[in-house]
């Protein structure tokens, strides 16, 4: 029998785990909660991954702990927080080796295989990664909601807000974004909206960006502004990475995260942009499966 082997996507937004054969063959997949590394939170994200882990292992029949894991963690772009974190599925009992690497690496290898390419992420925060011809990492952005996560769930709630305090004091132009955002939170007024702000945690307030989308797509002035806004900040961070590919021949980019989603308004004014501003950017609409990228690299492992 061959080695049973785990590719792990330990998203912001998510947790997905399949279980495979060498041969890439998938035996089982599972779903869970967030399980992105945050400082000193190792133990908490491995106990997602583990869950999850044992929901797919139970679906392919087969039992933890697999012969070998690669993870993709969202929060682990050192190698503090990898080691961390490959520490602590260890401990878990979920693999006997276990290799942590940043969620963009991961998607890289999903998208590219070992080839050159660029990955803009926007989920709840914001991230582009690259690889170049020589095989070297590079990175874009991905700060966190306090210093950027540009273009991303969090910005993009966030400026649903400043949109429903402008239009609640006459500061700009109508919106229904106030509206929308009060029913959504099962508020009644603007000063509910001002206290629910104050204790909102970041996931809370990108879980508002939705509401821009909708009046995007229903063609509201503001609502379009703003996801193009998006798209322009997403459109930098692989402009800023650009560099990295020197020449003429055309860069494979591709896209990933729910605010890039090909129905996304965010998505289609990314694309009118990206061929204004990075002309030699060939985007890929493929989709991307990090976890099944995750496989692919547990079974170069061998």
């Amino acid at each position: 029998m061959t080695a049973v082997l785990l590719g792990v996507d330990a998203g912001a937004s998510h947790c997905a785990v399949v279980v495979g054969r060498e041969d890439l063959t998938v035996q089982g997949r599972a779903e869970g909660p967030p399980a992105a590394m945050k400082p000193g939170g190792a133990a908490a994200a491995a106990a997602v991954i583990a869950d999850t882990a044992r929901r797919a292992a139970a679906q392919a029949g087969c039992a933890l702990p697999a012969d070998r894991a690669v993870i993709g963690a969202a929060g682990a772009g050192r190698a503090q927080e990898q080691e961390a974190l490959a520490a602590a599925v260890r401990d878990a009992g979920v693999a006997r080796t276990v290799r942590v690497l940043p969620d963009g690496a991961v998607a890289l290898a999903a998208m590219f295989g070992t080839g050159p390419g660029i990955i803009v992420n926007a989920g709840t925060g914001s991230i582009a990664f690259a690889r170049d011809a020589s095989g070297a990492l590079h990175r874009s952005g991905g700060y966190g909601w306090q210093l950027g996560d540009e273009g991303g769930g969090y910005w993009l709630g966030r400026r649903a807000l400043d949109l429903a305090a402008r239009a609640q004091d006459g500061r700009g132009e109508g919106s229904t974004l106030l509206a929308r955002l009060l029913a959504a939170l099962g508020l009644c007024s603007f000063d509910d909206l001002v206290r629910w702000s104050v204790t909102a945690a970041p996931a809370q307030v990108a879980a508002l960006a939705p509401h821009v989308l909708n009046a995007a797509r229903e063609g509201e002035g503001v609502a379009q502004r703003a996801a193009a806004d998006a798209a322009r900040e997403l459109v930098g961070l692989a402009v800023a990475l650009q560099r990295h590919f020197p020449g003429t021949e055309p860069i494979p980019l591709a896209t990933a995260g729910g605010l890039l989603l090909p129905t996304s308004p965010v998505a289609v004014a990314f694309k009118d942009i990206l061929a204004a501003d990075m002309p030699r950017a060939r985007l890929f609409d493929t989709s991307i499966d990090s976890a099944l990228g995750a496989l692919k690299l547990a079974a170069a492992l061998a």
